[in-house]
């Protein structure tokens, strides 16, 4: 005999879905697929930069070094 194990978590999940999709009338949403590391970083970048960031560090101004002091 086969038991069934489902966490409580996926099932309000599927419950939640079933019943968006009868107040909207659309079947429910795909699930998010997980983001591999590297594309998880592009799309921080992204929303970085769409935000007025920048992912590149600021240049330093050039300056001049301080005279010494005599002992």
């Amino acid at each position: 005999m086969k038991s069934l194990r489902t966490t409580i978590p996926a099932l309000y999940t599927k419950w939640q879905n079933t019943y968006w999709s009868m107040l909207t009338g659309r079947p429910p949403a795909a699930l998010a697929k997980e983001l591999t590391p590297k594309a998880a970083q592009v799309a921080a970048d992204q929303e970085w930069e769409d935000e007025g960031g920048s992912i590149k560090p600021a240049k330093k101004p050039a300056t001049e070094p301080e005279p010494k002091t005599p002992l």
